[in-house]
């Protein structure tokens, strides 16, 4: 950035041969006339290239051509005049670089490169859970082919249908039994996308079977893609809530999942023959809302972010299932603080909750049968959590998580040398730090602005200060809006 203007170039190199009669306005060739006039008919050539993100000057180049024959004889001192001539050619071939730049550049030049285009949103409008998970999985069909026959995928198939086949038996009898209702979504999904149910069981599974098949190696191997998942900020006004606070939420996944992921929206047609209740949220292929980024008709928003147990039940309720009882079938943030602290869990998660109607947030952290609630306060201020569990540990004051979580994450540690976050901006400005941020990794940045129920949306592999939000959607009117 500059005095006169500023500029942010990315993935696109710029070659410039000073040809301004074609690339500047009239002003500018004509000073570009009067600079070459100082060396006679000289030739001034400039060539600037793009790199990392910003503009830099690689080569200044000056060939100087004249029709006058060279001096063989004894060597002269250079003319002040001439010098003098060139330093100031030097300087207006300088601004004229930036003033061309200025004048011609577009805002496709001026926009961040995206890894790949915004998720859609889809609005579902269903008379029961079977109906709204058979129009996802009709809208979404090649999105969950498409993710379905990625590696990971793969890999956790496999382990499904062999060496985990008893776990993974187990895991659906538990879950089915508590949450028959959205079993039935799950099957209307299958339906929709043309995919067996077991891998729409897998898909909803994955927190626990990645945990599991971290620990089948006794806690030395973990799954590439299972580690350093999410990063989320809490912000509090010094002066209150009632002052402003926020939410911001980088989701992380492996990049290949990328292409594929949507927004959905469900809510209830007239005389639904169940009760569907109004949710919303990001949706990973074939996964419930719930799991990822999502919110509800009563002001409440919810983030996750993975843990990794040193020791996971093969047993017991999937997070898939009891976070989206938590944020979709619950009103209020006590009821859903209750709804996420049952006992039984197969593994665990950090659960952060923002009520934007009773103006508060909390951290809950679940392990198996035990749990952890953190309520964000004034005196707070901020918190901060990046996949490593903070304030629950074991009855005897263990560490819960896999010693190889944390192992070179800069994240955690970063955000507390930065000054404390108070509001969205301090917030859209943290996830978007190159130590927190992860290119390649980051797929998904969600920001909330707990005052005006705003939630913004970067997404694609560009950070929350590269360019305005994807999406820009005001929670308490969502669903009326929608």
């Amino acid at each position: 950035s500059g005095a006169v203007c500023s500029l942010a170039f990315v993935s696109q190199k710029y070659s410039t041969a000073m040809s301004f009669a074609s690339m500047a306005p009239a002003p500018l060739e004509a000073l570009w006339c009067f600079a070459t006039s100082f060396s006679g008919g000289k030739s001034i050539e400039v060539a600037v290239e793009e790199g990392k993100g910003t503009l830099q000057t690689s080569l200044l180049k000056l060939s100087v051509r004249t029709d006058e024959p060279h001096d063989k004889g004894l060597a002269t001192k250079p003319s002040a005049c001439g010098t003098c001539s060139l330093m100031a050619i030097s300087c207006l071939v300088t601004l004229m670089i930036g003033l061309a730049f200025c004048f011609t550049a577009t805002p496709a030049t001026q926009t961040a490169t995206e890894l790949f285009p915004p998720p859609p949103l889809y609005h579902v409008y269903a008379t029961s859970y079977y109906d709204a998970g058979l129009q996802q999985g009709r809208l979404a069909r090649e999105r969950i082919h498409g993710w379905f026959a990625v590696a990971e995928m793969k890999h956790r198939f496999k382990w499904a249908s062999q060496a985990g086949s008893a776990t993974f038996a187990q895991l659906k009898q538990d879950n089915a039994k508590v949450f028959p209702a959205y079993v039935q979504e799950m099957r209307g999904i299958a339906d929709g996308a043309g995919v067996t149910m077991d891998q729409i069981w897998v898909a909803n599974l994955i927190n626990e079977i990645d945990a599991i098949i971290s620990q089948e190696d006794k806690g030395t191997f973990v799954l590439p893609w299972s580690m350093q998942h999410c990063s989320d900020e809490y912000g509090v006004s010094s002066q209150g809530y009632e002052a402003g606070f926020a939410h911001g939420h980088n989701d992380d996944w492996s990049a290949e999942v990328g292409p594929y992921l949507y927004w959905l929206a469900i809510s209830p047609t007239t005389g639904a023959k169940e009760r569907v209740n109004r949710c919303a949220g990001l949706a990973y292929p074939g996964t419930l809302v719930g799991w990822a980024p999502a919110w509800n008709a009563h002001g409440m928003f919810f983030t996750q972010n993975s843990l990794m147990p040193m020791v996971t039940r093969r047993s017991g309720l999937g997070v898939a299932f009891t976070q989206r009882h938590a944020i979709c079938d619950t009103a209020g943030i006590d009821e859903a603080i209750a709804s996420v602290k049952q006992p039984g869990w197969s593994s665990g998660a950090s659960l952060n909750l923002v009520d934007v109607s009773n103006k508060r947030m909390v951290n809950v952290e679940v392990w198996m049968d035990t749990n952890s609630v953190l309520e964000i306060t004034p005196a707070t201020g901020n918190y901060s959590h990046f996949n490593e569990y903070k304030h629950l540990r074991t009855a005897s004051g263990a560490r819960i998580d896999s010693p190889l979580v944390g192992k070179d994450d800069p994240r955690q540690g970063r955000s507390y040398m930065l000054p404390p976050v108070v509001n969205a901006e301090d917030i859209r400005m943290r996830l978007s730090d190159p130590l927190i941020y992860r290119k390649n990794k980051t797929l998904i940045t969600t920001i909330l602005n707990g005052t005006t129920g705003m939630l913004d949306v970067w997404c694609c592999g560009v950070t929350a200060t590269d360019s305005p939000p994807h999406y820009s959607w005001n929670l308490p009117s969502f669903f009326d809006a929608n």
